[in-house]
């Protein structure tokens, strides 16, 4: 058992440990390549500083303003004697430094520099009374500063952030990619699929009416006894004519010709031609939705036949109900009947095309009727129900987006 979670737990984690340790790798590489950077910008720096400190002291002046990020610099005799110090600059180099005509110390946090520079007899010296003559520098003298890098690069943090934009950014393109392709080999399936099924109603709609041709002729020249047989096959001509239409349903437009109408006056008009019996209450007048009207008829004839036909066999079931009521920006629709309730099983199958629990079903009236509701922005939900008297039954709850009158 814990063999299988775990496998099935990193299964379902590698994904967000893969982009987590793409982040790492890139925010390593992003830091490594910031810190080469701030290194050659403080090399760079160091050798504007010494310039700057070199020239002013030789001309007499007393050295100007330097970058923030210089922490210390000092002037010191070729062997290593310091004649002006500052900041974090050491009284004394190390011995052997001045071989060098720019010698480095790098650590995580500072780059000194020691380079080597000409300066004037006649420079002016420091002490503690300030600038005066007499103690020249010579003509050869090493320039030290010290270059604080956490200043230069303080924006260490923005590169991390920017590094896991950057990753995330690219995985979710990538993702956006897949997804796209694996839309298009679906969308191009259905509509191949949508062609061959096409091509096959009609191929099969021309046969089935020579089939009805030939059993009409054999019903006048067979003997009566015969007559039973031959309603079998006219009834099974009948169903697959059905089926025929029923997929030209499924493969035309599902919004059809949406116009707008009152929902009461409608689902009035389409009770009230059916032979069930059915309980009814809708407010008049009623709320104004846009659909398709003959879709429309389709999809409550469709439901308000399941609902009954859910009821055979059950004495003393109440008729289904169909209600109307209006919720905020939406028309509710429902359907309930007094059946067996819902089969075993996922719910989700029922709106399959040509999934049936009936024997002479085709299985497309509720996917078709989904469809067609989905078509104008609406939903249906179908859903077991129970009263405290025990009655059960199915409830079908129909929500479609309400015009303004």
């Amino acid at each position: 058992m814990r063999k299988g979670f775990g496998f099935q737990t990193v299964g379902s984690l590698w994904p967000a440990v893969l982009i987590v340790v793409l982040i790492l790798i890139f925010s390593a590489a992003l830091l490594r390549e910031g810190r080469l950077r701030d290194v050659d910008v403080a090399r760079l720096g160091s050798l504007e500083a010494a310039t700057s400190i070199a020239e002013d002291i030789g001309e007499g002046r007393s050295v100007g303003k330097l970058s923030e990020a210089v922490s210390g610099w000092g002037i010191y005799t070729p062997e290593g004697s310091s004649v002006i110090s500052w900041g974090t600059a050491p009284a004394q180099l190390r011995t052997g430094s001045s071989d060098k005509v720019v010698s480095e110390d790098n650590d995580k946090t500072r780059l000194r520099t020691v380079r080597t520079l000409a300066l004037s007899d006649t420079s002016l010296s420091y002490d503690d009374t300030g600038p005066g003559k007499g103690h020249g520098f010579g003509m050869r003298r090493q320039v030290l500063i010290d270059w604080d890098l956490r200043i230069s690069g303080k924006n260490g943090i923005w590169r991390i952030i920017g590094a896991a934009g950057l990753t995330l950014l690219a995985i979710s393109l990538l993702i956006m990619q897949q997804v796209s392709a694996r839309r298009v080999i679906k969308q191009r399936k259905l509509v191949q699929l949508g062609l061959a099924a096409r091509t096959l109603t009609h191929e099969i709609r021309n046969p089935l009416g020579v089939l009805k041709a030939q059993q009409s002729l054999l019903k006048r020249i067979l003997p009566p006894e015969q007559a039973v047989n031959l309603s079998i096959i006219a009834e099974e001509i009948d169903r697959l004519s059905a089926l025929t239409d029923k997929v030209r349903e499924w493969l035309a437009d599902p919004a059809g010709k949406p116009v707008r109408f009152d929902v009461s006056e409608e689902l009035s008009s389409i009770l009230d031609r059916q032979p069930w019996t059915v309980t009814s209450r809708f407010p008049h007048p009623g709320p104004t939705i846009k659909m398709d009207p003959t879709l429309f008829s389709s999809t409550i004839v469709n439901l308000v036949r399941n609902a009954v036909e859910s009821q055979e066999g059950i004495h003393d079931a109440p008729p289904p109900e169909v209600s109307l009521k209006v919720h905020g920006k939406l028309v509710r629709i429902t359907i309930m009947d007094n059946g067996k309730g819902l089969p075993e099983g996922n719910k989700e199958d029922l709106f399959n095309p040509f999934f049936t629990t009936k024997i002479k079903g085709s299985g497309v009236g509720l996917a078709l009727s989904r469809q067609s509701i989905e078509a104008v922005g609406g939903s249906m939900k179908i859903e077991d129900w129970s009263s405290e008297d025990s009655r059960t039954g199915v409830r079908v709850t129909i929500e479609l987006p309400r015009e303004k009158t």
